[in-house]
């Protein structure tokens, strides 16, 4: 498969993706972001394989860019450690109920 034919695949998966997202769901998402920062809140940002990579990115644009106290897990060693105890379907859970207790 030759490198345009790929990264047309890529990009439209991108655009299926978007295009799935409501107007609805992207207002409940900024109702939410909006409610966690007059709470004195954080907002925590996840991902799983390279999309952690992704994710840490995005919370460093919450905290630089918007002032929005934000936290992400992307050490490969902490979520396979919590997977493992936890189960894969719980270890987010587990870890932001481990990081609020502080």
């Amino acid at each position: 498969m030759n490198i345009i034919k790929s990264f047309e695949i890529y990009k439209n998966s991108i655009n299926y993706v978007l295009s799935k997202v409501s107007e609805n769901q992207l207002n409940q998402s900024i109702k939410l972001i909006k409610k966690t920062i007059k709470n004195s809140g954080k907002i925590y940002i996840v991902g799983n394989g390279g999309s952690a990579s992704i994710a840490s990115h995005v919370s460093v644009d919450f905290i630089k860019a918007a002032g929005i106290k934000s936290q992400t897990f992307n050490n490969s060693n902490f979520i396979t450690c919590y997977a493992n105890d936890f189960g894969h379907e719980n270890w987010i859970k587990e870890a932001i109920k481990s990081y609020s207790v502080s």
